[in-house]
C-alpha cells in the first residue's frame, strides 16, 4: 500500500514497466481538460462515464469499475480484463469507495502515474456528486418514518413505468391508508398517532420484499411500487399487510391502539402513463373505503 497526492491510496496488481508521456506540459493540458469535463455533471454514472472516456484517451483501457459499499453502488463500464489497477479513493477523512481500471495487457509505470494524476482530477467532482446525492436523498425522505416521500414517489414511479415498458415486465401499485385516522389522533393525541404511523410502516416493510418500494404519500396514506409483480401478486401482498395491521397493537399511554387499513391495487397496462396507473390504484382505494374499509379492492382496467 502506498500513499499518493490528495490522500489517494493505491494497490497495484501488476509490476511496473516503461513510460509513455514525455512532455509534462502536454499532460498538464490534458489533465486540465479532464478536470473541466468532470465539472459538467452531478450524476454519478454520467461522471464515471466521462472519467472513463477521458482516461481511455490518455491511457488505453478495456474497462472501469467503481464500488461504494455504504451506498450499495456498483457501476461497471467496458469489459472485465485480466490486468487491473485498484485504487481506494479518499479525500481527507472521507472514504469515497474503490475504483478499478482493467486492461488485457499490463500497465506500465508511466501509465500508472498518469492514472493516479487522472484520479486526482476525479476526487473533488466525485465528492461533490456524492454530497449532492446525499442532499437529494435527504430531501426525498419522510422525517417521521425515514421512508421516501411524495417527491421521491413521483420520480420513482415515472422511472419504474419506463423500465417496465422497455423490458415488458409487470409493475403494480398498492395505495393504502389508515382507516379513521383522525379518530385515532383525536382520542390518543398526535404523538400517539405518529407512533401508529411508524408501526404501520414497520409492518408493511416486514411484509414486503427487498425490491418493493414504500413511500409516504401524505398524512396517513402510503404507496408501494412492486416490480415484476402481477395484479394477483400485488393483491396478495396488500391483503397480507391488511391482515397484519389488523392484528397489530401499538403501545398507547393508557391502552393499546388498534387500527385497520384499506388498500387499492392496480397493474400497469400497455402504453399507460405513470399518472394514470396511480389514479387507478387510488380509485380502487376509495372503492375499498366506500365498501366498508378494512379491505382490498382491485382495479382490473
Amino acid at each position: 500500500m502506498q500513499s499518493y497526492a490528495e490522500n489517494l491510496s493505491l494497490v497495484r496488481t501488476d509490476p511496473l514497466n516503461t513510460g509513455a508521456f514525455r512532455r509534462s506540459d502536454d499532460l498538464a493540458d490534458r489533465l486540465l481538460r479532464v478536470t473541466q469535463s468532470l465539472q459538467t455533471t452531478l450524476d454519478i454514472p454520467a461522471l464515471l462515464e466521462i472519467f472513463y472516456l477521458q482516461s481511455n484517451a490518455n491511457v488505453p483501457l478495456d474497462g472501469l469499475e467503481y464500488v461504494n459499499e455504504p451506498l450499495s453502488f456498483d457501476y461497471r463500464i467496458g469489459n472485465r480484463s485480466r490486468h487491473t489497477c485498484t485504487y481506494n479513493l479518499r479525500l481527507g477523512d472521507i472514504d469515497m469507495g474503490g475504483l478499478l481500471f482493467r486492461r488485457r495487457s499490463k500497465f506500465t509505470e508511466s501509465e500508472t502515474i498518469v492514472l493516479e494524476k487522472l484520479l486526482c482530477c476525479l476526487l473533488y467532482p466525485l465528492r461533490n456528486t456524492l454530497m449532492y446525492r446525499d442532499a437529494l436523498e435527504l430531501a426525498q425522505k419522510d422525517a417521521l418514518t425515514g421512508i421516501c416521500n411524495r417527491a421521491a414517489l413521483d420520480e420513482s414511479l415515472r422511472a419504474e413505468v419506463n423500465l417496465a415498458g422497455r423490458h415488458r415486465t409487470p409493475l403494480s401499485v398498492v395505495v393504502f391508508d389508515i382507516d379513521h385516522f383522525k379518530a385515532i389522533n383525536d382520542r390518543y393525541g398526535h404523538s400517539q398517532g405518529d407512533n401508529a404511523i411508524k408501526a404501520l410502516v414497520e409492518c408493511a416493510q416486514h411484509c414486503a420484499r427487498s425490491t418493493d418500494m414504500l413511500f409516504r404519500y401524505g398524512g396517513e396514506e402510503f404507496v408501494m411500487l412492486l416490480r415484476n409483480t402481477t395484479l394477483s401478486g400485488a393483491r396478495l401482498l396488500a391483503d397480507r399487510i391488511r391482515r397484519k395491521v389488523e392484528k397489530l397493537e401499538c403501545l398507547g399511554k393508557r391502552k393499546p391502539i388498534t387500527m385497520t387499513v384499506s388498500a387499492g391495487v392496480a397493474t400497469l397496462e400497455g402504453g399507460e402513463s405513470a399518472q394514470k396507473l396511480f389514479e387507478r390504484a387510488d380509485a380502487a382505494l376509495y372503492a375499498a373505503k366506500n365498501g366498508g374499509r378494512n379491505r382490498v379492492c382491485v382495479d382490473e382496467a
